[in-house]
């Protein structure tokens, strides 16, 4: 049975359709964990002498996770802790050298990623103190969870193809 209404054609199959369609999902917002330019001296760089002496490094992130302060009862355990990620990042800073700012980003992430709350991470890098000319020299960075989870796969698969 088809019928033609405004120039559509309307085909019945005699399918259930379930009234819940018509009703809107209760959907979850998000919120934002903002860290802006939090200052560390770190060593990193490629060069001889940024491995002799650590430079201040500018860390910008903005974490979106899933919105439950509805339902948190007053305990810092409960969200995604800004504190509890700048202890993190220092710790990150504080744990050797690093060779490359990409690289740091690629163990932001990981540290941000390791909270399942956390739906995507955007993360600004900059080295302060690299030229005279320029007030800072990084990167601008950002994944969503989906990304993350791909590139890590991918990446451990080529880690088990070298092994």
């Amino acid at each position: 049975m088809s019928k033609n209404y405004k120039n559509i054609s309307v085909i019945s199959t005699g399918s259930w359709v379930p009234n819940e369609l018509d009703e809107p999902k209760h959907v979850k917002g998000t919120y934002k964990v903002q860290i802006n330019e939090l200052v560390l001296n770190a060593s990193i760089g490629i060069h001889e002498y940024e491995r002799k002496k650590k430079q201040r490094v500018s860390i910008s992130l903005s974490i979106k996770a899933d919105d439950n302060l509805s339902e948190v009862n007053e305990s810092i355990s409960n969200v995604v802790s800004y504190e509890h990620v700048i202890k993190k990042l220092k710790k990150l800073i504080n744990s050797g050298h690093i060779d490359l700012i990409e690289t740091l980003s690629e163990k932001i992430f990981e540290l941000c990623f390791c909270d399942s709350r956390v739906l995507s991470v955007w993360m600004k890098l900059e080295k302060l103190d690299v030229f005279s000319d320029a007030k800072s020299v990084g990167i601008e960075i950002s994944r969503d969870k989906t990304s993350y989870q791909n590139i890590k796969k991918k990446k451990n698969n080529i880690t088990k193809i070298k092994k």
